[in-house]
């Protein structure tokens, strides 16, 4: 979305300034004709006037700025502080510069009159839908203080969970480098030493033995073409998860392994029940909800199957019955659904499904870590050995034909 920056005149002849996100230049001056402002100075931001307009350059905004925003607006909120005096005071903590300069925007819109949750759907790419939605139901609801601790709470428990997965990837991560950097090492600098040695000997090499003083000689050579094939493949996938059939494939080959399938499966589990929830308890619509929820979840096959739900409830079936004509989730949730539909307390069913597969998520994710960590080792193992023998094997056999002289 452009950053237009501008200079305006209200009725009174007062100049101000500042800075907005808008769709297009038009947009924007509808929006000040609209409140009265006569436009004196507009310009459109750009890569040459500002590099943070290139998004490798911006930083994001991450769950955790997200979980404290919202705290923070929730604490003030409840103590009686208006709208615009609470991002007054946040726009001045904030650390993280896109945040910062999204409050800005924010902030200066609210003082013009406009809602809080319009001005937040101006800004996709930082608010994701179900923060969107809640604040313009809050509004609706008039307990938006409330909705923002909600959303503290459900933003603070995804990155506890991302913080777990982290934590559980960290040693994995660790072990496969080192082993990377030391298969790199014996292919550099290992073999090519020992395969001057065995040509000083003019012996015949074994095939084995050619293949990888070949591959040694090739990777110390063209190592530049190895390594810009690596990053055009990292690339290439990273750019091929943006697009839907790329998503749904790699989503697809993901599932192909058990373990991992296993873990997706609880893990999305665990976040439908915490969207779900959290949407109703504020008063969403459970349509509206299914909708929002659907987004959040980032899985393609998922996604597909949800959208079948959505059908199946707005043709009246319950969502106990959709959920379950999915396939997809484990007997238990779809049983506290049932339980949770029949009380009349689906959002807090939901909530307690949320608490147990997150902690389920969190085992199995060490679970697999703990599979992954020696599968890593033993492989490392195999390729040393391989190489190992591949290079000493012909020494071996010369040193044997020697003694039998």
């Amino acid at each position: 979305m452009p950053v237009y920056t501008y200079k305006v005149k209200n009725s009174e002849g007062e100049i101000f300034s500042g800075e907005t996100k808008v769709n297009s230049k038009e947009v924007l001056l509808d929006l000040f004709n609209k409140h009265g402002y006569k436009p004196v100075e507009i310009i459109e931001k750009t890569f040459v006037t500002d590099v943070s307009q290139i998004s490798i350059f911006r930083k994001k905004v991450k769950i955790a700025d997200l979980a404290q925003f919202c705290r923070q607006f929730s604490i003030m909120l409840e103590a009686g502080i208006s709208i615009a005096g609470a991002l007054d005071v946040l726009r001045d903590q904030t650390v993280n510069p896109t945040l910062k300069d999204c409050l800005n925007d924010i902030y200066n819109n609210i003082q013009k009159g406009i809602s809080l949750s319009s001005v937040m759907h101006s800004f996709p790419d930082i608010f994701p839908p179900i923060l969107l939605s809640m604040v313009e139901a809050g509004e609706v609801s008039g307990q938006l203080d409330r909705v923002f601790t909600r959303m503290a709470e459900h933003f603070e428990k995804e990155h506890k969970q991302m913080q777990k997965l982290k934590a559980a990837m960290t040693y994995p991560i660790i072990v496969f480098v080192i082993a990377v950097l030391v298969v790199v090492i014996m292919v550099v600098k290992v073999i090519p030493t020992f395969g001057e040695a065995l040509l000083g000997m003019n012996v015949e090499l074994p095939k084995l033995t050619q293949i990888m003083l070949n591959m040694s000689n090739f990777f110390t050579t063209y190592w530049y073409l190895v390594l810009f094939a690596l990053v055009v493949l990292i690339i290439g996938i990273k750019m091929m998860s943006k697009t839907d059939k790329g998503k749904n494939l790699l989503d697809k080959i993901m599932l192909k392994f058990p373990i991992v399938s296993d873990v997706i499966k609880t893990m999305m589990t665990a976040r439908l029940s915490r969207a779900l929830g959290t949407l109703l308890s504020s008063g969403v619509l459970m349509l509206e909800s299914l909708e929002i929820t659907r987004r959040v979840l980032n899985n393609s096959i998922l996604i597909e199957k949800m959208d079948k739900a959505i059908e199946s409830v707005k043709q009246g079936r319950s969502l106990t019955q959709s959920i379950t004509e999915m396939q997809y989730f484990p007997p238990l949730i779809v049983s506290m659904l049932k339980t949770g539909e029949e009380a009349g307390n689906l959002d807090e069913t939901l909530e307690k499904a949320a608490n147990f597969y997150e902690d389920q998520t969190g085992e199995k994710i060490q679970k697999l870590m703990t599979f992954i960590e020696p599968l890593i080792m033993i492989g490392l193992g195999g390729v040393v050995a391989f190489i190992i023998f591949s290079v000493l094997y012909p020494m071996l056999s010369v040193y044997q034909n020697i003694g039998n002289y």
